[in-house]
C-alpha cells in the first residue's frame, strides 16, 4: 500500500499554488485599473454650483493590494483493496460585484474681508509748475496747453492762458483748469479727483521791516497785521460779565451817544445785544464757545473769506489775539472743517490744513503758538452746520479755555466802563496791534536790500487785504526783470525767489491712476503712485455675494436696503459692511444661514460654503477667497466584493487495498487598502490639466 507522502507528492500541489499566484496577480491588475479609472473619474468630475473638480475638494481614491494569502489543505485518507485514482479542481479566479455612491451636502464655513484704510484717499501724483511760461500737461485723456496771454491759442488740448506772474498762471489758469475737470464738476470726462496747490519755497528769500506792529515778516511771507492807520476800529473793547443783574450797560466816554445797554436774562443774551450795538462784527465768548467762525472758498485753506455775518476774517483773528492777550492763560481750539465735495479722506485733510493755517495767522499776531491747538485730524466734510449751503461747512470753529463771558468789540475810543456794581463786570480798551514803541512813524518793509515806503513806493488799502495786494504789486513791479517777485492771498504776501514753484498734488479717481507726462514749465514732481494708504473705499464701490451687491455710500449717508455707509476709518467701513450683510441674510436676499463679524478692520463671514465672493474694488476691499471656504460635507457609501475563491482540489485514490484519499484546500487572499502614492497622484494632476484645463 502506497504511503501518504507518495500520494501528495503525485499529486503536484505547486502546479495548482502557480496557478492561484498567477489568478492573485490577475486580480491585482484589475484592481489597479480600477483604482486609475477612479481617479480619473474622480479629477473629470465637478458638482453642479461648484468649480472645483471632486480630486481637488480632496476625495482620494482607493488603491488595494494584496497582503498576504493562507493555502489550508485538507486530507482525508481511505483505504481499500481496488485502485482507483482521479483528481477533480475547480479555480474561481474573481467574483466582483460593487455599489458606490456619492452624496455632497453643503455646511458651514469661513471667509475674510479686509477693509484696506477706509478713508478714501486714492492714488496722488505731484505735477510742479516752475516757470511762467509755455508748457504741456498730460493727465490721463485730458491734455493741458499753456500758452502767453496774448499768443494764438493751441490746436490741441485743453488752452490754459498763462497769468501776468507765475503765481496768477498757478493758481487762476492751470488750478481752474484742473478743476474743471475734477470729478465733481465734469463726471463724464474727468481724469481727477481733486487737486490741490501749495507753494514751494527753496530760494530761502525773506524780508524786513521797521514796523513788526504792521507787517510780520516770517520766512518768505509779509503778513499785513492790521487797518490803515486813522481807519475805524482801531481799538478793542474787551468787556466781561458774570450776571445781568443789575442789567448791564456799556458807557462810552462823553461824546459817543447813550449808553449801551441790555435787559436781556441771560449774561450771553446781554453780551450779544451790547455787542451788536457797538460794532457789527463783534466777537463774543460764551461758555466757551465762539460766535465767529473763518471761513474759505472750496478746496482752499486760506485767506479765509467773508460768510454770512462773519464778513471781516481779518478783524475776527485780530480779535481773538486781544482777547488772548488780555488773558494770558487762556487758550483756543481751532477745529477745520470741509464740505462734502471730494473724496472723505480729502477733505479731512483739507479741514486739517484749515486750522493749520489759522494758527499760522494768531501766530502772526503775536499769540504763542503754545496756547493755539488744532484739532487733528480735522473734522473732515460735514453737512451738519448747512444741508442746503456748502459754504457754511468750510469753516474753522474756534472754542475757548481759560476765559469768562466776555465781549470783544471795535471802537476809536480810549475809555469805557460797565455801570452798575463792580464785581464781576469789568471792561479795557486794548490796541489792536502791539504798541509801535519808538519805530519810526512810516512803515518800511525791505525786500532784496530795497525799501517799499508806505505811502511813497506803496498805498494803504481800505482794508489788510488792499495794503498786502498794493505791497506784493510794488514789489512785482521793482523785480519784473527778475527771477524774484511776489504775490498775495488776502492779507498775506508771499516772496519768490529763483527755484520757487507751486506744486499741485492730483488725487486719481480711480485706484487705477491714469497716465502723468508733462512738457515746458511744467514738471513731473512725482508720478501717480498708490495713496495714502495704497487704496481706500469708495463710494459706489460694491461687494458681491453671490448675485447681490452691496453698495458703498459716502460717510454719513443713511444706507438703504442692500448699502453700506463708508467709515471715517477702516474698522467703521467694516463694522457698517458687516452690518448690511447681517441684515441682508436676515431680510432673505442674501444666503440663509450668512453671518457676518467685523473685528477691526476685518469682517469674517460664515455660511455655506462656496458661496460666491466678490468686489469691484479690490484694492480696498481684500478678500480671503473667492468663495467661502471649508469643505463640503460628502458622504461618500462604497461597498465592493471581490472574492477570490480557493482553488478546491478533490483527489482520491483507490488502491486493491481500497486506499481512497481525497483532500481540499483554501487559499484566503487578504486584501487591504493603501494612500495613492504622492507622484501617482501629481502625475495624474498633470494629465488633467494637460488633457482636462
Amino acid at each position: 500500500m502506497p504511503k501518504a507522502g507518495k500520494l501528495l507528492a503525485d499529486l503536484n500541489v505547486a502546479d495548482f499554488i502557480g496557478d492561484m499566484a498567477l489568478a492573485v496577480a490577475e486580480a491585482q491588475t484589475k484592481l489597479d485599473q480600477n483604482s486609475v479609472d477612479q481617479t480619473l473619474r474622480l479629477g473629470q468630475t465637478v458638482l453642479p454650483g461648484m468649480t472645483q473638480n471632486l480630486l481637488s475638494l480632496g476625495l482620494q481614491p482607493a488603491f488595494y493590494h494584496f497582503q498576504y494569502a493562507d493555502l489550508e489543505m485538507h486530507l482525508n485518507i481511505y483505504y481499500s483493496t481496488a485502485i482507483d485514482f482521479g483528481v477533480n479542481f475547480n479555480l474561481d479566479r474573481e467574483n466582483e460585484s460593487s455599489n458606490y455612491d456619492l452624496q455632497t451636502e453643503a455646511v458651514s464655513g469661513t471667509a475674510t474681508l479686509t477693509v484696506q484704510d477706509g478713508q478714501g484717499i486714492p492714488p496722488v501724483g505731484k505735477v510742479a509748475l516752475t516757470a511762467n511760461s509755455g508748457g504741456q500737461l498730460t493727465v490721463g485723456s485730458t491734455t493741458y496747453a499753456l500758452f502767453p496771454s496774448g499768443s494764438p491759442s493751441p490746436a490741441t488740448g485743453e488752452p490754459v492762458e498763462l497769468g501776468s506772474s507765475l503765481w496768477e498762471s498757478a493758481q487762476d489758469s492751470l488750478l481752474v483748469a484742473l478743476r474743471n475737470h475734477s470729478v465733481w464738476t465734469n463726471q463724464a470726462a474727468g481724469d481727477l479727483q481733486g487737486v490741490f496747490m501749495q507753494w514751494v519755497t527753496v530760494s530761502g528769500v525773506t524780508a524786513s521791516t521797521n514796523r513788526p506792529d504792521l507787517y510780520a515778516c516770517d520766512k518768505a511771507t509779509i503778513t499785513v497785521r492790521t487797518a490803515p492807520t486813522g481807519a475805524p476800529g482801531n481799538n478793542f473793547v474787551i468787556a466781561s460779565l458774570d450776571s445781568v443783574s443789575p442789567p448791564p450797560s456799556l458807557e462810552l466816554p462823553a461824546g459817543s451817544g447813550s449808553p449801551h445797554t441790555s435787559a436781556e436774562a441771560t449774561v450771553a443774551g446781554a453780551l450779544a445785544e451790547i455787542g451788536a450795538a457797538v460794532d457789527p462784527a463783534y466777537v463774543m465768548v460764551a461758555g466757551g464757545e465762539c460766535n465767529r467762525a473763518l471761513f474759505f472758498n472750496t478746496d482752499e485753506d486760506e485767506p479765509p473769506v467773508g460768510y454770512g455775518a462773519d464778513m471781516q476774517p481779518g478783524v475776527t483773528l485780530d480779535a481773538v489775539a486781544a482777547l488772548l492777550a488780555t488773558y494770558p492763560a487762556a487758550r483756543v481750539t481751532l477745529k477745520g472743517w470741509a464740505d462734502l465735495n471730494g473724496s472723505p479722506a480729502y477733505n479731512e485733510g483739507l479741514s486739517t490744513r484749515r486750522g493749520d493755517s489759522m494758527k499760522r495767522a494768531l501766530v502772526s499776531r503775536g499769540v504763542p503758538a503754545s496756547r493755539v491747538d488744532v484739532v487733528t485730524p480735522g473734522g473732515g466734510e460735514t453737512a451738519g452746520f448747512s444741508t442746503t449751503d456748502k459754504a457754511a461747512n468750510r469753516r474753522v470753529v474756534l472754542t475757548f479755555s481759560g476765559v469768562p463771558d466776555v465781549l470783544v468789540a471795535r471802537t476809536t475810543e480810549s475809555t469805557v466802563a460797565w455801570t452798575g456794581a463792580p464785581s464781576g463786570r469789568t471792561a479795557r480798551i486794548v490796541p489792536r496791534t502791539g504798541s509801535p514803541g519808538a519805530s519810526p512813524p512810516t512803515p518800511v518793509v525791505t525786500f532784496r536790500r530795497k525799501p517799499y515806503t508806505e505811502g511813497i513806493d506803496f498805498l494803504t488799502g481800505a482794508t489788510a487785504e488792499d495794503t498786502a495786494e498794493n505791497l506784493a504789486n510794488a514789489i512785482r513791479v521793482a523785480n519784473a526783470n527778475t527771477a524774484y517777485g511776489a504775490f498775495n492771498r488776502g492779507e498775506r504776501i508771499y516772496l519768490i525767489g529763483p527755484g520757487d514753484y507751486a506744486l499741485f498734488t492730483l488725487f486719481a479717481r480711480t485706484p487705477t491712476a491714469p497716465a502723468l507726462s508733462a512738457a515746458g514749465s511744467v514738471r513731473v514732481a512725482e508720478p501717480f503712485s498708490n495713496g495714502r494708504p495704497p487704496a481706500s473705499p469708495q463710494a459706489r464701490d460694491t461687494v458681491v455675494i453671490e448675485s447681490v451687491q452691496l453698495v458703498a455710500v459716502p460717510v454719513g449717508t443713511t444706507p438703504q436696503a442692500n448699502e453700506f455707509a463708508l467709515g471715517v476709518s477702516a474698522a467703521e467701513t467694516a463694522q457698517n459692511l458687516a452690518d448690511a450683510i447681517n441684515a441682508g441674510a436676515t431680510a432673505g436676499s442674501l444666503p440663509a444661514g450668512l453671518r457676518a463679524q467685523a473685528a477691526g478692520s476685518t469682517v469674517t463671514l460664515t455660511g455655506p460654503t462656496g458661496t460666491m465672493l466678490g468686489t469691484s474694488n479690490r484694492n480696498a476691499f481684500i478678500l480671503s477667497s473667492p468663495r467661502i471656504g471649508g469643505r463640503s460635507a460628502v458622504s461618500r457609501k462604497e461597498s465592493s466584493d471581490r472574492e477570490l475563491r480557493a482553488l478546491n482540489v478533490d483527489a482520491h485514490l483507490s488502491v486493491k487495498h481500497e486506499l481512497n484519499v481525497s483532500g481540499s484546500s483554501t487559499i484566503k487572499a487578504r486584501l487591504v487598502a493603501v494612500p495613492a502614492p504622492p507622484q501617482f497622484l501629481q502625475a495624474i494632476g498633470d494629465y488633467l490639466e494637460r488633457w482636462y484645463p
